[in-house]
Order: C-alpha cells, then sequence, then structure tokens
C-alpha cells in the first residue's frame, strides 16, 4: 500500500474517532474527560499543576479545549501530508488542509445538535482552527527546515 493510500485511511480513521467522540452524550462526555484528569493526577509534575488549576475549576474545561486543539491539529496535519505529496505546495496543501479541517469541525458543531446534552458552538470551531493552525505551521516549519536543508546540500555539493 502506498504511503499515501496510508495517510487517506489515517484521515479517514481520525474523522471517524472524531465522530464517535462527539457522538457521546454530554454526560458521557464529560465523564471521560473527569476520568482523563484524575489518571494525569497520578502523573508527577502535571499532577502538582492540575491540582493548582483543579481548585480554580478549570481543569475541565482546559482538558476539553485540548482535545478539540489536538483533534483537529492532527486532521489537518494528515490532510497536509496527502495535499502536499500530490501538490508540491506547501502553500496549496496549507490553505487546502485548513479549510478542510474548519469545514469539519463546522460539520462536527452541527452533528451535536442532535446529540443529548450538547449543543452546538461557534467557540469551539474557533478552538479548532486554533489546532489546526498550530498543526499547520509545526509542519510548514518542517517542510522549510527540510527545503533549506536540501538546497544547502545542493549548494556545497558546486
Amino acid at each position: 500500500m502506498s504511503k499515501k493510500k496510508i495517510i487517506i485511511a489515517s484521515i479517514a480513521v481520525w474523522m471517524m474517532v472524531i465522530f464517535v467522540m462527539s457522538n457521546q452524550p454530554g454526560n458521557v462526555s464529560f465523564n471521560i474527560s473527569g476520568s482523563f484528569i484524575e489518571m494525569l493526577k497520578n502523573v508527577p509534575i502535571i499532577g502538582s499543576l492540575l491540582n493548582d488549576i483543579l481548585v480554580s475549576n478549570s481543569a475541565q474545561f482546559i482538558i476539553r479545549k485540548g482535545a478539540h486543539m489536538f483533534s483537529y491539529l492532527t486532521l489537518a496535519v494528515l490532510c497536509f501530508m496527502v495535499i502536499y505529496e500530490v501538490k508540491k505546495s506547501s502553500k496549496k496543501a496549507t490553505y487546502i488542509s485548513f479549510l478542510i479541517a474548519f469545514l469539519y469541525a463546522c460539520s462536527d458543531e452541527f452533528h451535536q445538535l442532535f446529540i443529548p446534552g450538547r449543543g452546538a458552538q461557534f467557540k469551539d470551531v474557533m478552538i479548532d482552527c486554533v489546532g489546526a493552525f498550530i498543526g499547520l505551521m509545526i509542519v510548514n516549519a518542517i517542510v522549510k527546515f527540510n527545503e533549506n536543508k536540501k538546497s544547502k546540500v545542493s549548494a556545497d555539493d558546486l
């Protein structure tokens, strides 16, 4: 199986993961976040920081929004990898990947309108887009670094 097909399959699987997580009723989603927080409390350095955050009742919010950002960071990077492979342009791959992440975030929020205890919030779309943006900036920095490294090697060959 080619690299491109593997990444496309990864995108499909990742979109399904996002869909399944969004398909959970609000109380189930809340409990998953709570379980994750309890697990993190046992990690040495993170646990002590988390206890400080828990005093302000912000941990649940931070974990949930962090999960949003990570989900769409991952989606955007996977999309970038496929599109860059085809277009060979980081600019086009970035724009198209961001658009895909934005549209999927919008459809995800729409989907949540039909899930008990959930709702659509445009701020969640914006948080998703921040995650996608961060992922795309990281992958663009990597592409730029690799291009500079290749051009330096070529210049050294002269």
